[in-house]
């Protein structure tokens, strides 16, 4: 077994800037701000993007699909939880979404980084892992466990951000 250094030195230059890109949209999102519904959506397509990457790589697409599919549906109404609190309003003027602060955008981005860096690790130093059934759907339910909750959570944020403009209309 790898030492953490070891691990720390092999893992490729290009992780490091993604992981401060993360950090700081996390960071971004801990305070109130005026942000397009765009930018609420990067973190929640990158889950999306490496979760499918993740299943285009595997060893057994298929294998890979059921168990994203699976915890994606399972994950969803978690995501959904986490974006009900969260305080949202959509500005009629410019279509912008006035957000409070809170902690899901570090939150997620981190556990986002964090799983997929430990999947990388773990493959790189149990390669044959990648060709076993249950890692490849444990592989693919990590991906849609990440999609489903980032899904979730920007779904619940829009709509409740579009009601506060029928509600304030309606006023």
């Amino acid at each position: 077994m790898p030492s953490f250094f070891q691990i720390v030195a092999n893992t490729p230059l290009w992780v490091w800037p993604l992981m401060a890109f993360v950090l700081w949209l996390g960071l971004q999102g801990l305070r109130p701000r005026v942000v397009p519904w765009w930018r609420l959506a990067i973190l929640p397509a990158v889950g999306l993007a490496t979760s499918l990457a993740g299943i285009a790589q595997s060893a057994h697409p298929t294998w890979a699909a059921a168990g994203w599919a699976l915890a994606l549906l399972a994950f969803l109404p978690l995501g959904w939880a986490f974006g009900q609190g969260r305080p949202v309003r959509l500005r009629p003027e410019d279509g912008k979404l006035e957000i409070a602060g809170g902690w899901f955008a570090l939150g997620f981005g981190v556990a986002i980084f964090a799983v997929r860096y430990a999947m990388g690790v773990l493959f790189g130093v149990l390669p044959a892992l990648r060709a076993e059934p249950l890692w490849i759907c444990v592989s693919g339910a990590v991906g849609g466990m990440v999609a489903g909750i980032g899904i979730g959570w920007l779904a619940n944020l829009l709509r409740r951000a579009r009601r506060s403009t029928r509600v304030a209309s309606c006023a």
